[in-house]
């Protein structure tokens, strides 16, 4: 059964009050939650199970869940961002940066693959685009006996 808009906005609430939200995906149960990733910081990080997803494992090695490639977001930054920043507040540096010896530092591109969410909109519409994602209705206050309204 298809997620509606109203169903998301409660599911994005329970998120923020910092509840588990449950999920089915092919048959496999998959939560996201609140939690803190260092001293002073949360996330929202997505568990398969109990254990939460982590992106920095690649396939063939031991703890990698192939849930993370369709439960993790991916993203692609500059892996030299700092050093370009700094260099082009100095005098001539955007100049320095534009030959073609250094182009590379701006133009270069890496993927990565988060495995946390910084908020819970972007849980929300991370999750919209998953075919095949189903609430369990009971993690979700307000849309318990089917969830429709």
């Amino acid at each position: 059964m298809k997620i509606s808009k109203q169903q998301w906005s409660g599911i994005e609430e329970t998120l923020k009050s910092g509840l588990l939200v449950k999920f089915t995906y092919q048959g496999q149960k998959v939560g996201v939650r609140r939690m803190a990733i260092s001293e002073t910081k949360l996330a929202y990080v997505v568990l398969a199970g109990d254990v939460p997803l982590m992106g920095c494992f690649k396939e063939g090695e031991s703890r990698y869940h192939p849930l993370s490639n369709v439960f993790l977001r991916k993203r692609t930054i500059n892996p030299h961002a700092s050093t370009v920043r700094r260099l082009s507040a100095q005098r001539g540096g955007k100049t320095f940066l534009k030959r073609k010896d250094y182009r590379y530092l701006t133009e270069e591109r890496i993927e990565v693959t988060d495995s946390f969410f910084p908020t819970a909109r972007t849980v929300v519409s991370h999750f919209r685009k998953i075919e095949g994602l189903e609430v369990i209705p009971e993690s979700v206050p307000g849309t318990r006996n089917g969830g429709a309204g």
